[in-house]
């Protein structure tokens, strides 16, 4: 999508951090935004230095996590402009602790949050972005843990790689449609989400040595990649039609030795006798004519 001059973009989280970046960025190439989060004073604050600064923008109050927010937002959103880039950047941390140990409340708000809300982001908005027949995109925040799983919440990485697989999924999709879509995928960035997701979660405040990691992270987060550096690569992506977007070169040779481990796995067929999937039935029962990924 090379030109984002007066395209208008709605990005949620767009109160701070990453998602308050990536609409400086949009801003400076001209385009208008709509910016969506759950915080209210602060999203309006964001939408007022924008407009100090030149730019067309207005802010929402939106829980991502309520489908039932979202009608009311794209009302809101449609009296503005209509949405050409759509941004589902929003997410929360997702607690700590071993897996058996996890509150459900906490596990089903942390994908409400950093899953579910790219269903809903898109049942408000991409529909018209394809039947429009003009230029469009959708960025969808996941995250480097999503492909290099650290030692650190099942629901933040778990949710994460939905993420990514969402992504996937709907590259295949949108394959024949003027709408290109990113993937996010950062390492480090020095953003609120641990303080935002300690202030936001459901369930009791966590105690002890959950708090202690909360406490840990915040610190760690403190030395992580600028936000604005990451707004300005995902806006450039865009521009170049870029699927992935890799922030942190750092994380490479972890990818790499995934990846290796993965492709190493693949030994003889379970059956020997069988033939063989057939991928292009898989596809073309679905009504679909290719996959859209590269075959080398």
């Amino acid at each position: 999508m090379k030109d984002l001059k007066e395209q208008t973009a709605f990005v949620t989280g767009g109160a701070s951090g990453i998602g308050l970046a990536t609409a400086r960025a949009l801003a400076r190439r001209g385009a208008r935004l709509i910016l969506a989060d759950i915080v209210a004073d602060k999203v309006e604050a964001a939408a007022a230095e924008l407009r100090a600064a030149g730019t067309d923008a207005i802010g929402l109050t939106l829980n991502v996590a309520e489908e039932a927010e979202w009608a009311r937002a794209g009302d809101e959103a449609q009296a503005f402009g209509e949405v050409s880039v759509l941004i589902s950047n929003a997410g929360v941390g997702g607690g700590s602790g071993a897996f058996e140990t996890y509150d459900p409340e906490v596990w089903r708000w942390a994908y409400a949050v950093n899953a579910h809300a790219h269903l809903y982001a898109c049942r408000t908005f991409l529909g018209a972005m394809k039947a429009s027949g003009r230029p469009g995109h959708l960025t969808l925040t996941s995250s480097m843990v999503a492909i290099v799983p650290p030692p650190i919440s099942v629901a933040y990485i778990s949710s994460k790689f939905a993420t990514l697989g969402i992504a996937m999924a709907l590259r295949n999709e949108l394959a024949d449609t003027r709408v290109g879509i990113s993937v996010l995928c950062p390492g480090m960035s020095a953003t609120n989400i641990v303080a935002t997701t300690a202030t936001l979660r459901p369930g009791a405040t966590e105690q002890g040595e959950a708090a202690q990691t909360a406490q840990n992270m915040s610190g760690v987060l403190v030395g992580g990649m600028s936000p604005d550096r990451i707004g300005e690569r995902v806006v450039r992506a865009i521009e170049a039609s870029e699927f992935f977007i890799f922030t942190h070169p750092e994380w490479k040779g972890m990818a790499e030795a995934q990846f290796a481990e993965m492709l190493a796995a693949f030994g003889e067929s379970a059956d020997p006798s069988y033939k063989g999937d057939d991928i292009a039935g898989l596809i073309a029962a679905n009504g679909a004519q290719r996959m859209n990924i590269a075959v080398g």
